[in-house]
This record gives C-alpha cells, sequence and structure tokens, in this order.
C-alpha cells in the first residue's frame, strides 16, 4: 500500500487570504457549498437598514434563496446576528420564496448552536464549517454542513420521554384542535392515524411510519412538516406558490406550514391536494363528510 499524504488544516488568514478571498471562491462556484446546484445572484448585497449580505444564492429549480454571511475564525455573536437579519430582509423583499440563512466560518462554535436551538424552526439557518487543507504540496477548501435547523425530528431517541393528550389538552388546547383538524383530514385519505404525542410535538403515523410532524407555536399556531414523496418536492413549490399558499421547504423531502386553525380550513383544498402526495400508494377511498 501506497502513502498516504496526511491533511493539515490551515488559517485561512495566515495563509494571506481574506474573506473576499473566500467569497469570490464560492461566488464563482456555490455548488462548493454542499447545498445542490445553486447558481450565484449577487456578492455584496447592500441592505436597506445598512451593511452588505457577503453572497446571495439561488436554486433555480425552484428559486428559493439562500443569504450567506462568510467569517473567518470561530463564529460570534455579530455574526450570528448579522445573518438573521440579513435573511430577514431578503425574505421581506421576496415573500413568496422560501429563504435560508446560512453562515459559513472558519469554526463552528457551541454559541452558534445554542442560538440555533433557541431559535428553533423559526428560522431556517445552516453552519458550514469551511477548512484549507494542506495535502502534500496542494492546497484545498473543505465545506462541511455541521448544523441545520430543519432537520427531522429525532422522536425515536431512546430516552426521550413521551406525553399524552392530555398534556396537550392542559398546556396547547388551540395547537391541539389544529392538529386534530389536520389529523381528521388526513384519516380522510389513509383511514386510522396512529398518534405519538412528545413535549412541544407530535406525530401523525401513516403506514406504521411517521410521516406528519405537528409542533405547538405561540397564539394557538402550529408548525407543520409533511413527509412529501410524490413527484419532485419543485413541482410542489410551484403549485403552493401558484395557490398563494405561505409555506417554506425542509431540504428536499418536507414541506413546512405555520399556521392557525383559520387558515387551514381556509386552505382546506390545498392541503388535501398535499396530503394525498404523502404516501400515494397508502392511500384509500376518500369518505365524504356528511
Amino acid at each position: 500500500m501506497g502513502d498516504i499524504d496526511k491533511a493539515e488544516v490551515l488559517s485561512i488568514s495566515e495563509c494571506g487570504h481574506d474573506e473576499y478571498w473566500l467569497r469570490d471562491i464560492i461566488y464563482d462556484d456555490p455548488k462548493i457549498l454542499g447545498l445542490g446546484d445553486l447558481q450565484a445572484v449577487e456578492k455584496e448585497r447592500r441592505q436597506s437598514k445598512g451593511g452588505r449580505l457577503d453572497l446571495l444564492l439561488k436554486n433555480p429549480s425552484n428559486d428559493s434563496m439562500y443569504e450567506v454571511e462568510l467569517q473567518l475564525g470561530q463564529t460570534d455573536e455579530s455574526h450570528i446576528i448579522r445573518t438573521i437579519e440579513y435573511w430577514d430582509a431578503e425574505k421581506k423583499r421576496w415573500p413568496k420564496r422560501q429563504h435560508t440563512a446560512v453562515l459559513v466560518a472558519e469554526k463552528i462554535t457551541n454559541r452558534f448552536f445554542k442560538v440555533v436551538q433557541l431559535l428553533s424552526q423559526a428560522v431556517p439557518i445552516i453552519g458550514i464549517q469551511v477548512n484549507l487543507l494542506q495535502v502534500g504540496e496542494s492546497k484545498a477548501l473543505r465545506f462541511d454542513k455541521v448544523i441545520d435547523s430543519y432537520e427531522e425530528p429525532e422522536e425515536d431517541k431512546p430516552m426521550q420521554q413521551t406525553y399524552d393528550e392530555k398534556h396537550w389538552k392542559d398546556k396547547y388546547p388551540g395547537a391541539l384542535e389544529c392538529a386534530y383538524w389536520y389529523k381528521d383530514l388526513l384519516a380522510q385519505y389513509y383511514g386510522d392515524i396512529p398518534v405519538k404525542y412528545f413535549k412541544e410535538y407530535m406525530s401523525f403515523l401513516i403506514g406504521g411510519k411517521a410521516r406528519v410532524w405537528i409542533s405547538k407555536r405561540k397564539n394557538d399556531r402550529v408548525f407543520i412538516e409533511v413527509q412529501y414523496v410524490q413527484e419532485s418536492i419543485e413541482k410542489a413549490a410551484d403549485y403552493l406558490n401558484s395557490e398563494g399558499m405561505p409555506f417554506s421547504q425542509k431540504s428536499d423531502w418536507c414541506l413546512t406550514f405555520n399556521v392557525n386553525l383559520h387558515q387551514l380550513k381556509e386552505r382546506m383544498p390545498t392541503h388535501e391536494w398535499v396530503i394525498q402526495r404523502i404516501a400515494p400508494k397508502l392511500l384509500i377511498k376518500k369518505t365524504k363528510k356528511s
């Protein structure tokens, strides 16, 4: 077996490079981030309240946007706040598009993880660690996604405590009403829908597998995550956009909705369209309501 060179992690700044150097590399080839076949829209994008967004990227398949902030060294409070502020500004500028905040740094610290945990699922934010590696006589950049706030709920952790319907009735009655409305709609297409209760979210099983998750939110709102398997998620995004339906996208397999009961009822036909595409092979004949 031949010798294998060991990679050494170098400091980008100590090698004579700055954030503009890193920005231009990503701008010329956004796919290097590992977030899909992205395209560059603009660099140093001026913000209405001051400051400049390092990079604005776009997924051409569904026009979703990525607001990217860069930082050499380890993440700090100012860059974390700036990332979220720029994401919020662009989201207001393009309200019907999906937006994801991205912070790229040489070291993702525990503070960043704590901020993401506090924000829960309110802000879709991704942390990417970038390293400049010395391999033999060559240098290379490596990008690793270390945190994604829209990862699937980990309901199967062996030590996770389960709750019951009474917990939700006592703590979150408005959210429970939304959840059961959605459960009844699911039942029209898939029959019996078993429910697993957790402290702040519940999961609905279709065909013995959790495919819908509903988390409580303030003011009797819920955050609904729906597994989407039929057709491409880009087609679903096109349909929802054409219907004027507010939604977000979790990676390439899940659609999400932040709604209250009135909004659910108002958009019932659109939710039915989505529900029929969760598990097409398990669909039963719809039972008309009396």
